[in-house]
């Protein structure tokens, strides 16, 4: 038989332990509470920023005559590469980021130059090889942007170090831009320019296939044609920016 004194004790401390839960629980509420504020101040800081990156780039395709419609065009394009070669970078918001803002760097280069109609000359080219670096030092302070600075730094390396702004090659290069550079270059053998026709479908992928391993990753290159063979009834690419190429 318990006796009073111990019921009495027992009774307390049972008290005891149901307060503690309590406030354990109300912390637990509050500290919930806390983090989804955070997060979702974090999440409004991100689209903030890259609302005004976004804006950025627009007024760089406005700036430049020759690539109008690029930036959806060459993001859509990337993304649905990307899902054939790596499936991880196309499900990356981040890096596909990278292919939307690829060309941002080009705010910092002069208009006679960005808007040239005719091709450029030797220093107004070592002018316009600047915009990858300059796209970087624009997107790195936006600290959720890094990992699509690769993308922005190296899409226009080329698979056997003959690119620019670093001359990287072959697996130094990252994947993403990779990816992206192939695409980039198809969009602008695909378009009309000042001084040329676009090129037809087939004949910029007859292009892209004959630089396989000298300009292209041979492996993206392949996964380029596997797309286009597996194509529906003449459209490579779904999003905004796809368009029929037969």
């Amino acid at each position: 038989m318990i006796e009073p004194l111990e019921a009495a004790e027992e009774g307390r401390l049972r008290e005891q332990l149901l307060s503690f839960a309590r406030d354990l629980n109300e912390i637990y509420r509050r500290e919930r509470a806390r983090t989804q504020q955070l997060e979702e101040a974090l999440s409004e800081l991100e689209e903030s920023y890259l609302a005004t990156v976004k804006t950025l780039a627009f007024v760089v395709e406005a700036k430049d005559t020759h690539t109008r419609s690029h930036l959806d065009r060459a993001h859509d394009y990337a993304v649905a590469l990307a899902s054939r070669v790596a499936p991880e970078l196309a499900a990356d918001q981040t890096l596909r980021y990278g292919f939307f803002l690829h060309d941002i760097g080009k705010i910092g280069i002069p208009e006679r130059v960005l808007s040239k109609p005719g091709p450029l000359t030797d220093d107004e080219w070592a002018i316009m090889r600047t915009h990858p670096l300059l796209g970087a030092q624009i997107l790195s302070p936006v600290k959720f942007l890094h990992r699509a600075l690769p993308i922005v730094e190296a899409h226009h390396e080329k698979w056997d170090g003959s690119g620019y702004p670093r001359g990287l090659k072959f697996e130094e290069i990252p994947l993403g831009a990779r990816i992206f550079a192939l695409v980039d270059a198809f969009d602008a053998m695909t378009s009309d320019r000042p001084y040329r026709r676009a090129l037809s479908f087939e004949q910029a992928l007859e292009q892209i296939s004959r630089s396989a391993g000298t300009q292209f990753d041979p492996e993206v290159v392949q996964g380029f044609v596997e797309l286009c063979e597996d194509a529906d009834k003449g459209r490579i690419f779904v999003g905004e920016g796809a368009r029929s190429v037969s």
